[in-house]
């Protein structure tokens, strides 16, 4: 177990025995210095199931899994299904924590729990402040609550995309100010820290990440941008060969319209290492009553190299040529509160010369062009 696991367990365990006294002795009431329970327990999750028709590899939608539905499961629960509890505390108007513990697959095919957040937040004004600790990156305009199937309309967030979201989150600090420009309100956050991704097959670590992002709210719609740059080594634990630090950087932009009844958006990504390559996605969505159908088109380039560049490696040509596209319909049911229940259907086309973001295709089969099919059910809930 890390530090930070031990430090989190420590502090979810003091809340859970702050909580019981509070229930024992009527100290529920709130903090006396807030309007607001010292502690407060929540949490979510999703429970679902997913087939592939493409039976030589496995469809996955976090890079981080180790299988998914196709070749390891004919029907999988992998991709969609994670329960998370969270832990707020308000210590004073200005001070405040966040611990977030998060049951997922991981790339060592199990289930454990580890520490998804663990912040301390301390508010200048109620338009400034300061987080410490383990921070979700807002890359995109839904990368803070990826984990939150109830919080967005998708039973997840386009997958050529969001693929790209390598590192979830950052070990450092971030900054927010928010401003009221007219009718427009415009949030800005930087974040600095360093990160490790673990994956089935190799160990990314990341430093010296910094990035600067902006949310501008108007009326029904909102505009987000964001750039972040890193420095990024990998280590493939088949081998035990570890690759060469490389500058990475990240342009983002989206836009969301939503006026109610219906909604339509759109983001872009362009990354930048030892190759260029860029991803977008479209979807909209009407909602009639509880439900709300939606579709969505999303793809991925292969990366190009660029010339200054060592020449690429076997393992090189094989991250880069990852391009394919993405042809979805859904429905969402609110069916009763803090409950959802998603069925969606995506149409995947591989590129000419890649196999897409599936793993586990055997060495001998090349499925370059392929098209194949997925179907979904999940339930999302919140408490």
């Amino acid at each position: 177990m890390t530090k930070l696991n031990c430090l989190a367990a420590f502090v979810l365990f003091s809340a859970g025995i702050s909580i019981a006294r509070a229930d024992q002795t009527a100290a529920s009431a709130p903090n006396p210095l807030t309007d607001q329970p010292m502690f407060k327990l929540g949490g979510f999750g999703t429970l679902g199931l997913s087939h592939s028709s493409e039976s030589l590899g496995d469809y996955i939608v976090d890079s981080t899994s180790p299988k998914g539905a196709g070749i390891s499961s004919d029907w999988s629960a992998t991709n969609a299904s994670r329960f998370a509890a969270h832990v707020n505390a308000n210590f004073t108007p200005k001070v405040t924590a966040l611990l977030q513990v998060d049951s997922e697959y991981h790339a060592d095919g199990t289930y454990r729990p580890e520490v998804e957040w663990l912040s301390v937040k301390y508010a200048f004004t109620p338009n400034f402040y300061m987080r410490a600790g383990r921070i979700a990156l807002p890359t995109f305009m839904d990368s803070e609550s990826w984990d939150v199937g109830y919080s967005y309309t998708w039973i997840t967030p386009p997958v050529d995309l969001y693929h790209q979201l390598s590192i979830p989150s950052s070990d450092g600090i971030d900054a927010m100010y928010r401003a009221e420009i007219g009718d427009a309100v415009n949030t800005v956050k930087a974040i600095y820290g360093k990160n490790t991704l673990d994956r089935p097959s190799s160990v990314t670590t990341s430093r010296e990440m910094w990035g600067i992002f902006d949310t501008l709210e108007y009326g029904e719609t909102t505009y987000h941008a964001g750039y972040q740059q890193r420095m990024s080594s990998t280590e493939y634990l088949l081998t035990g060969v570890t690759g060469a630090w490389i500058q990475n950087s990240d342009i983002t932009v989206g836009a969301n319209y939503d006026p109610g009844n219906w909604f339509v958006m759109s983001e872009w990504i362009q990354r930048r290492s030892n190759y260029v390559s860029s991803a977008m996605y479209v979807s909209a969505g009407y909602r009639i009553n509880k439900f709300t159908p939606y579709l969505t088109h999303s793809q991925n380039s292969s990366g190009s190299f660029l010339q200054s560049s060592p020449p690429p490696t076997a393992t090189d040509l094989q991250l880069a040529n990852r391009a394919q596209s993405t042809d979805s319909l859904g429905v969402r049911w609110d069916f009763m509160r803090n409950f959802d229940f998603k069925m969606q259907y995506d149409r995947v086309t591989l590129s000419d010369n890649s196999n897409g973001y599936l793993i586990n295709v055997p060495a001998n089969v090349t499925l370059y062009g392929t098209t194949f099919h997925v179907i979904s059910a999940v339930v999302d809930f919140v408490f």
